[in-house]
């Protein structure tokens, strides 16, 4: 295996194969409960892995076709630099800005393998639950994977925007939701937000047998 080691960042080994798998990775600021900064918090625990992918623009903006809208929400009360992406099936967060949130991080049930277009893959089993995000004074809650997307705070994919049956207007930067109680509410995006990394992810939750 090829990959990308998020705890040591040493190729040829995943997160659950780190031979540094007993250290303790760093609390981040302002955090009581032990936060994790980066999305590997555990040892081997023969666990099944989902194979995804990423799609990386190096240092250009998305086209206007592109089913993106970027903008600011507040998480947790920070500031938070969101993507909301139609073309990412999971949402994800980058695991600095995890660090901040004064909450406990979970494992998910499998590891994520993220692979990108230069054959390298990336490995994340880390998710904040129930992250509470506000949207035009409504709570709203998400799952967020942690993964070093590093341009953006939350991306926002599928699994988020089909919940809360998000309508995308890329053109005008709008996003309208109807939430399952009625409720209707519309998120308005910057028409200037630059989106110089990440484009898309793909990633799939089947588990390898």
């Amino acid at each position: 295996m090829n990959g990308l080691c998020l705890r040591c960042g040493a190729s040829g080994h995943s997160v659950r194969d780190c031979p540094k798998g007993s250290a303790t990775a760093p609390t981040g600021p302002g955090s009581s409960s032990g936060a994790a900064a980066g999305p590997s918090q555990r040892s081997d625990t023969g666990k099944g892995i989902a194979k995804g992918r990423i799609f990386v623009l190096a240092q250009t903006e998305v086209p206007e076709s592109t089913f993106v809208v970027g903008g600011t929400l507040h998480i947790y009360g920070y500031s938070a630099r969101v993507l909301m992406d139609s073309g990412a099936s999971h949402s994800f967060i980058y695991a600095h800005f995890a660090s901040c949130l004064d909450v406990t991080p979970d494992c998910l049930s499998y590891t994520l393998d993220v692979s990108t277009p230069t054959g390298t893959s990336m490995y994340t089993d880390s998710v904040y639950r129930s992250c509470e995000m506000s949207m035009a004074g409504i709570p709203l809650y998400a799952d967020l994977i942690v993964l070093p997307i590093r341009d953006f705070d939350v991306i926002l994919g599928m699994d988020w925007l089909s919940a809360h049956r998000a309508r995308m207007d890329c053109y005008h930067k709008t996003v309208d939701f109807c939430l399952p109680d009625g409720t209707t509410f519309q998120f308005k995006g910057d028409k200037g937000f630059s989106t110089p990394i990440i484009s898309f992810i793909h990633a799939s939750n089947l588990l390898l047998v």
